[in-house]
């Protein structure tokens, strides 16, 4: 069963990740279709290899999911993120040591040297980081109050900081932690009974204007009280 990472146990990603989702890599097993079977030597290679298959069913080797920037070097973003919860997820929720070593040859084999440095390390990174959410963030269950809102994410901070540097943790969960954390300030505000409507209308705006303006929509106004 996958397991939830931090704030996916509580709250979706924003809407404007949905074109991600289409386009994302999405693990398999065995590739479905004569168009994907490979055969001869392409067999060989593949059962080598680490495969997954993309939103169209076609299977790619996990090297060729990363993305190059036009001056060298490895794209890190929330699409990276996306390419490697595919990968990891197209491998045993265990992997041995052979799982391991198939992925280190498939992105030495596809990647630059230094990329494919940076991309294991990445995985290293990451696979850590989802062991120390399972074990830490999941048994606390859903903040209850801003209280434990505030130290929820305290701590996820405190995690993510423990396995990647500043700029690859914005750039990987940034946006989305951002979106979380209003979103769930957002509905204790709402279900604050002491806030007026104005006081809740406020404060609902105030936390919207800190989401980008295609997200802003997603904070709700205020519902009314009971009658």
């Amino acid at each position: 069963m996958a397991v939830a990472v931090g704030y996916r146990m509580w709250a979706p990603e924003p809407s404007d990740a949905a074109p991600l989702a289409a386009t994302a890599p999405q693990a398999v097993g065995t590739p479905r279709g004569p168009a994907n079977e490979p055969s001869g030597a392409s067999a060989a290679a593949a059962s080598s290899s680490v495969m997954v298959a993309d939103a169209s069913g076609a299977t790619l080797d996990a090297a060729r999911l990363f993305e190059l920037g036009f001056a060298g070097g490895l794209v890190i973003d929330r699409d990276t993120r996306a390419v490697i919860e595919a990968v990891l997820n197209s491998m045993p929720e265990h992997p041995s040591a052979a799982d391991l070593q198939r992925l280190e040859r498939t992105l030495r084999e596809g990647l630059p040297r230094e990329d494919a440095e940076r991309a294991l390390k990445l995985f290293g990174s990451y696979r850590d980081y989802t062991a120390d959410v399972r074990q830490q963030m999941e048994p606390l269950g859903v903040p209850r109050n801003l209280q434990e809102m505030n130290a929820f994410f305290d701590q996820m901070e405190a995690i993510k900081h423990r396995h990647f540097d500043t700029a690859t943790a914005q750039a990987l969960f940034g946006a989305a932690d951002m979106h979380a954390r209003v979103s769930m300030e957002a509905m204790f505000v709402d279900q604050d009974p002491s806030l007026t409507l104005e006081q809740k209308k406020q404060r609902l705006d105030e936390l919207r204007a800190r989401l980008p303006p295609e997200q802003q929509s997603l904070i709700p106004q205020p519902s009314q009280p009971a009658s």
